[in-house]
């Protein structure tokens, strides 16, 4: 346990750039190693670095598929005692937030057209832009589970008609609801009765944010985790949905990985610093649907990533939904979180639709996309999320 490791066994990933807290990692496994083993290096390094007085050691662990790792609260200059045979990647416990910005800017079912609807969900059910009407199948994403990982749900909200409940809370001294709102928002525009493209699926609160909209990627991972395992045996017909992003981190990308080799379909915004995507997680992870923004006249919103790596595009600028302050509140914001939901959304819908399942979710919304309108695309592949209305 106490042996010194060579660095090439697990490198210290990005020490510098991730703005996190120097006393805390999230560690990876590598594959093959056994839950004995993980058990015994655990309580080997819990008991070393909790003799120090300020440290409280080993927290979250975390267990889906492929993806092992824990969090640890101890000194950096103790990081040699852990076994870098058994770990893949270790890291800094690093800064996540919401992607809001402050910057206003089918076969067989019945066709519904709701009118008039947000031009978000104009957008998607439509070739071209300029719509205020939503044109969906009556199925509209029935029975799907859609795990919001954010800042909490307003679960009593009319929007969500009894269809939005609680699942877990990562923020420690907070309570089982939304104090910010953009969770809220972000469950509405995916499952709301007004604001939702899926209008029949359900929405289950994970919190990893606080109240201020940010967290820590250990309070993220463990919330991709309980998902993975809350969803069980139907996680190949339950989608994940990240509105939020930090600086790159293999650890989290890896988790995420994770969850959609087991099936889950995992939407995350792009992000809002008008950068390459390469650069911030969760939106780097190819297995994810990466959703970038546009506004309502199909330009790339100002504030949204891009890049090769964003999967399709989806109304992010001046989008209304659900809010907090009372069971019928709105609000209108913008950002890459709120072009998320919509493909969220959008992922729950063509699951319950077509019978997809795991990666041919994502298949179906890449290939569905209406391509070519996307303006000033900046290499991101130029395609806008579309439910196949036939509009």
């Amino acid at each position: 346990m106490a042996h010194q490791s060579t660095e090439q066994d697990a490198p210290l990933l990005n020490h510098m750039p991730l703005a996190g807290v120097d006393d805390e990692f999230i560690i990876s496994y590598k594959h093959g190693v056994t839950g004995d083993q993980r058990r015994e290096h655990q309580a080997a390094l819990h008991n070393i670095v909790t003799q120090k007085p300020g440290f409280s050691g080993i927290g979250e662990t975390w267990d889906m598929g492929g993806f092992q790792g824990y969090h640890v609260h101890m000194d950096p200059a103790d990081l040699t005692y852990i076994d870098r045979n058994l770990v893949a990647n270790i890291e800094p416990n690093g800064v996540v937030t919401a992607c809001t910005t402050e910057e206003e800017v089918l076969a067989g079912k019945a066709m519904i057209n709701q009118a008039p609807s947000t031009w978000g969900l104009g957008r998607i059910s439509h070739h071209n832009k300029g719509y205020h009407n939503y044109i969906y199948n009556e199925s509209a994403g029935s029975g799907v589970k859609i795990y919001v990982l954010d800042t909490g749900i307003l679960t009593t909200h009319n929007e969500f008609g009894g269809r939005a409940s609680w699942g877990h809370n990562f923020i420690p001294n907070s309570p089982d609801t939304d104090e910010n709102g953009h969770g809220t928002h972000c469950a509405g525009t995916a499952i709301g009765a007004t604001y939702g493209v899926s209008k029949k699926a359900f929405a289950i609160a994970v919190k990893v944010l606080n109240k201020n909209g940010s967290g820590y990627w250990s309070q993220v991972i463990s919330g991709i985790n309980w998902a993975y395992n809350n969803a069980g045996i139907n996680r190949n017909k339950a989608v994940i949905s990240m509105s939020l992003g930090g600086k790159f981190s293999q650890v989290v990308n890896d988790a995420v990985a994770s969850a959609t080799s087991g099936g889950m379909t995992v939407s995350v915004s792009a992000g809002n610093k008008n950068a390459n995507v390469s650069g911030y997680s969760p939106a780097s992870e190819e297995s994810a649907v990466t959703v970038a923004a546009i506004n309502s006249h199909d330009h790339k919103a100002s504030f949204s990533n891009w890049g090769a790596g964003v999967d399709v595009f989806a109304a992010g600028v001046h989008v209304t939904s659900a809010w907090i302050g009372s069971d019928s509140a709105t609000k209108t914001i913008s950002g890459t979180s709120m072009s998320c939901p919509h493909v969220s959304g959008l992922a729950a819908y063509y699951i319950r639709l077509y019978n997809l399942s795991g990666k041919a979710v994502k298949g179906m919304i890449i290939s569905s996309a209406t391509t070519g309108l996307v303006i000033n695309t900046n290499g991101s592949p130029n395609r806008i999320a579309y439910n196949n209305s036939g509009a």
